[in-house]
């Protein structure tokens, strides 16, 4: 008789948790569905997606190794070389007579970048994607005095190109 009653107040304990009055409100029942169904997407993401690799200090340390890659190129201090180019040609820093940005559309959503740089002996067009783009535009950028960052872009031609003029020399330097 004793267990009997026992099995009673434990039945009514429990009657008294299911049935306390909090739960009997549809807000916070719904709170706790949504609540629930948060910690699990938050899970599952975790699960899939273990390390979020795009932190500051990888971004950071990738920008760094590019900016000191040389690539397809060699530099001195009279100017650099393009290795792609054969024979190996010496393109002078004081021969330069400007550098523009471009920017072509290859497709309905991207565009090609580079750089174009005009010496007096020639032109040469460097995609975005060539090896050691970043190093050439910051030694560029510390050889060439009067570096221009606030050109505005012109549109060249029907097709989309886009240039913007980043150095230009003075005419009186120019040697014809």
């Amino acid at each position: 008789m004793n267990e009997k009653n026992n099995c009673n107040k434990l039945y009514n304990c429990s009657a008294y948790f299911f049935n306390y009055p909090v739960f009997e409100s549809e807000g916070i029942s719904y709170l706790i569905i949504f609540a629930c169904f948060v910690a699990i997407c938050f899970s599952g993401a975790k699960i899939y997606f273990p390390s979020d690799k795009e932190d500051y200090d990888s971004v950071e340390k990738e920008a760094d190794q590019l900016e000191k890659y040389d690539g397809d190129f060699q530099y001195t201090n009279e100017g650099f070389y393009n290795k792609q180019k054969t024979p190996l040609k010496l393109i002078k820093w004081d021969k330069i007579i400007s550098v523009y940005s471009f920017s072509i559309p290859i497709s309905k959503h991207r565009r090609e970048t580079g750089l174009e740089i005009i010496t007096e002996k020639g032109s040469y067009e460097l995609g975005g994607d060539t090896p050691g783009i970043e190093k050439l535009a910051n030694e560029l950028y510390n050889h060439l005095p009067d570096w221009q960052l606030n050109t505005p872009t012109i549109r060249i031609n029907n097709y989309g190109l886009q240039k913007t003029k980043l150095y230009e020399r003075n005419d009186d330097k120019i040697k014809i």
